[in-house]
């Protein structure tokens, strides 16, 4: 494992973003900041290190949240990073991005009852999870799923 500042990192590697233009897979935009709280970001990374290219300290590993980070976070941040060869980058590459934009949201799944249920348990642990969600509707709708009404989210 390596930590480095946030700037260290010289953005997702080209021939990443190249296959990920070319199957028109590139996020169409950035998470919005409200979706991770600022005070917890350096926890995730933590679980979730960047994956980066070694000598030359490409992402091509959590590269959404890469992208968020290098967003919404100071450049001297230090980011927790798993280095990864350039060797084995050779014929790879495509696993990589099919990883990141297939498997990771598949493994990922949340329902729209399970992010009601989130919203009402986060509400209580603010101190846990501080956030700015106004709603769960809002929240639903930064994790990408329609949120629920009335009476059908109620258990």
């Amino acid at each position: 494992m390596l930590t480095i500042k946030l700037s260290d990192i010289h953005g997702i590697h080209p021939e990443f973003a190249r296959i990920e233009r070319d199957l028109n897979l590139a996020p169409i935009a950035l998470p919005d900041p409200a979706l991770i709280p600022k005070a917890v970001a350096a926890r995730i990374n933590a679980i979730y290190p960047l994956v980066v290219t070694c000598p030359d300290a490409f992402c091509i590993g959590q590269t959404t949240q890469y992208r968020w980070l290098t967003a919404h976070m100071d450049p001297d941040t230090l980011v927790q990073c798993i280095e990864w060869p350039k060797w084995k980058l050779k014929g790879s590459i495509d696993q990589l991005v099919l990883i990141e934009r297939l498997v990771a949201p598949g493994l990922a799944q949340i329902t729209p009852q399970q992010v009601r249920d989130l919203y009402a348990h986060i509400g209580s642990a603010t101190d846990q999870w501080p956030h700015s969600y106004r709603s769960h509707a809002h929240l639903a709708r930064l994790v990408g799923v329609k949120p629920l009404k009335g009476q059908e989210g109620e258990k």
